[in-house]
């Protein structure tokens, strides 16, 4: 079925989902180029390293669009790289993420990737048993430590299975497990934090072979690291630099935006290659309108619902409520139609437009603390970013918002604005901006 623009407000609904990024044909049939080079420079980077080992971080605000710049950047590739995609959240919450769960997620995604069906029919010699018989070794006595149930590990000669298929089978049994059992999670990690390296290497000879033999490059793409909370980041990133560069693959991790205006940022260039997913700032730094980031929103709106299920009022007034972040964009279109819906209408009017700002408005209210207040305030008067660490967990929550069209700046997030004159004394808007 051909994919197109809703023509009604339940398929806006449906479409507009912001837990999802574009991929595949909604990627073609939806992305809109955003402006900006930051994927074309992670393109270059990627090709002139001709497959050699480097690890890059991606960073900007959660929403930003970054998932779907990753996807489009895997399509501009045309298969020349075994793409490994790994999402951390989709196994352990960001709440309790470790970089031991990064590293081991990571490579047992790689195990699963290499020994899928569809690989070992396509080159069913292309690994060498060896490589293969150590990767199971591994799986077994190393991160389950004696404890695989799967039916493939207990039974493997009755059913005449292959190696890659029985380590299929053990990846799949390792997410259940890990997800699901607290007390498996707590055994694996205790056991890993000594014998990380033995994972790593298992890993490092895959990937070596996989090139070897297979003549493709891995690439490994680790998102959700940015969605943990800065305390949390910080051990995963400033403090084992070493072991998430330790996997001899082109991998990218995605970096909570927050820790760049900390201290300690400036020390990760002696290990990553950064890039950054800019928001689309809605006005420059002295406050005139940018006209090409509001026709970007406009477009990315468009692609994805017929402009009769819109009024004019209400596809500005959701625009400048994004802040220019594509995600808050598309979670706003979805909340104004399913009022629009709700209400028995056949398109969004300003009112429902309205109505999902002052739901993402109460979002920001039970985040907020008193004393954040203020901070946002001035910063909203001076546009300054530094390393204060009042400013990170802002910054982390979307209330505070990074932009580069100028230099690099801040702003706050339009919804709260008028949080601000209700809770600031003298605080104006600038209805000019």
């Amino acid at each position: 079925m051909e994919i197109g623009p809703a023509r009604t407000l339940a398929d806006a609904i449906r479409i507009f989902d912001p837990r999802r990024p574009l991929e595949g044909e909604t990627l073609r049939a939806f992305y809109a180029e955003r402006g900006g080079d930051t994927r074309k420079r992670m393109r270059i980077h990627i090709e002139v390293t001709s497959g050699e080992p480097s690890s890059m971080l991606f960073t900007g605000h959660g929403g930003s669009g970054k998932s779907t710049e990753l996807n489009k950047l895997i399509e501009e590739l045309d298969k020349e790289y075994l793409v490994v995609k790994v999402r951390t959240s989709d196994i352990v919450a960001r709440a309790d993420l470790t970089y031991v769960d990064v590293i081991l997620i990571t490579a047992m995604a790689l195990f699963r990737a290499a020994s899928n069906e569809q690989l070992i029919q396509r080159a069913p010699a292309q690994i060498a048993e060896e490589v293969w018989r150590q990767v199971k070794q591994v799986i077994e006595h190393v991160i389950f430590g004696h404890q695989p149930t799967h039916p493939t590990t207990s039974s493997e000669a009755s059913l005449n299975l292959s190696i890659p298929k029985t380590i299929f089978g053990l990846t799949l049994e390792f997410e259940a497990r890990f997800k699901n059992e607290v007390d498996t999670r707590a055994k694996i990690r205790e056991r890993l934090r000594d014998n990380l390296s033995e994972v790593i290497n298992k890993a490092n000879r895959l990937i070596e072979e996989i090139q070897r033999r297979h003549r493709l490059p891995v690439l490994l793409l680790v998102e959700d690291t940015d969605k943990p909370d800065p305390g949390r980041a910080k051990e995963i990133f400033f403090d084992h630099p070493q072991s998430l560069t330790a996997l001899k693959a082109l991998t990218i991790y995605t970096f909570p935006v927050a820790l760049r205006y900390n201290s300690q940022f400036i020390e990760l260039d002696r290990y990553f290659k950064i890039f950054r997913m800019p928001n689309l700032a809605l006005v420059h730094k002295d406050g005139t309108i940018n006209r090409r980031s509001w026709r970007v929103l406009g477009e990315v709106i468009h692609r994805r619902l017929d402009p009769a299920l819109i009024a004019p009022k209400a596809r500005q007034t959701i625009i400048r409520a994004s802040g220019g972040i594509m995600g808050l964009l598309i979670a706003l279109v979805q909340s104004a139609a399913t009022n629009a819906h709700a209400r028995g209408a056949q398109r969004i009017e300003h009112s429902d437009a309205m109505a999902a700002l002052a739901d993402l408005r109460k979002d920001f209210v039970a985040a907020l603390r008193s004393e954040d207040y203020p901070i946002l305030a001035a910063r909203y008067k001076d546009k300054r970013l530094s390393n204060d660490d009042a400013l990170q967990p802002l910054l982390q929550m979307r209330a505070l918002l990074e932009y580069e069209n100028d230099d690099t700046w801040c702003d706050v997030h339009p919804a709260i604005l008028p949080l601000l004159e209700e809770r600031v004394a003298g605080f104006k808007i600038n209805e000019s901006a």
